[in-house]
């Protein structure tokens, strides 16, 4: 699935960018770079470079959550601490 954002505006994108993880530092950086018309490419490295930040946080979490679960499941069938 494709998703598209035709219209976004900058405070929208500058606030996606700070909830993925971006400083704010980085988002100003980002949104001036926006006006300059810098290369597509280089907006695309940022933001992939933040993707894949973001990504590793939810994969950390998702293990502390599997740990959780496994020793909920483990308590509940008779199992100790």
């Amino acid at each position: 699935m494709k998703v598209t954002i035709p219209e976004i505006t900058n405070k929208e994108l500058a606030d996606l960018l700070k909830s993925s993880g971006m400083t704010d530092e980085e988002v100003e950086s980002f949104l001036k770079r926006c006006e300059n018309n810098c290369c597509c490419a280089e907006k695309v490295r940022i933001m992939r470079k933040t993707r894949k930040a973001l990504l590793d946080t939810i994969h950390k979490e998702q293990a502390v959550l599997d740990k959780l679960d496994n020793l909920i499941w483990n308590i509940e069938h008779g199992g100790a601490l």
